[in-house]
């Protein structure tokens, strides 16, 4: 992934957000960055895993539908009362796959939601960004840390092209933001009027 690439999913998530007053426990205050990412170091970017085997999505659906089933399986997996809370305006949007087209038009595009993890009682932010990294990496999930961005996080390549991330939040007491991001896809497949996951996502099946 380009930097520019980079900042403008940073500027999506900006668009997803309203930002929440220091006495709510989802997320940081308003002079915050929404995913408490630091800015992109000056210098070249990390080398990132390629994916093994890119699951291109053919509709904006399935993009939708698999994005939802990393969020679901994700929360599923972490301490018994987690749950991922988007009310706060985070939620689904398209992204432009292409730097020279930050617009809606027609150019590939990939779907992106995020949302914060609210843990249950006893459980550390810094502990819960640990503990889904692991839980990542129990699916065969290369897992790494990134320069860049708020740390602790934990940056997710499954092989089918998609990537989860877990961010740490500033003050370090608020809850962690959890994104996943679609493969590119063709943009004349893009329906933005497909309502978004659930604002709250609670747990199913319990395990991976």
């Amino acid at each position: 992934m380009t930097r520019t690439r980079i900042h403008v999913l940073a500027a999506i998530v900006a668009v997803l957000v309203v930002a929440c007053s220091p006495t709510e426990s989802k997320g940081p205050p308003d002079s915050a960055s929404p995913t408490g990412a630091t800015p992109i170091p000056g210098g070249p970017m990390e080398t990132t895993p390629t994916a093994a085997s890119p699951k291109v999505p053919g509709s904006q659906q399935e993009a939708i539908d698999t994005v939802l089933g990393y969020l679901q399986r994700t929360v599923d997996g972490l301490p018994p009362g987690t749950e991922l809370d988007s009310s706060d305006a985070r939620g689904g949007a398209n992204l432009s796959c292409d730097d020279d087209n930050t617009g809606s038009g027609s150019g590939p595009t990939e779907y992106v939601v995020a949302t914060h993890v609210i843990a249950p009682a006893g459980v550390k932010p810094t502990d819960l960004i640990a503990k889904t990294g692991d839980l990542w990496r129990t699916w065969g999930v290369k897992v790494m840390q990134r320069e860049g961005f708020e740390k602790p996080n934990q940056f997710g390549y499954p092989s089918d092209g998609y990537r989860v991330q877990i961010e740490a939040a500033y003050p370090a007491n608020y809850p962690p933001l959890l994104t996943v991001v679609s493969p590119c896809f063709a943009g004349d497949l893009r329906q933005d009027g497909i309502p978004a996951p659930s604002a709250v996502i609670r747990q199913t099946n319990r395990g991976s």
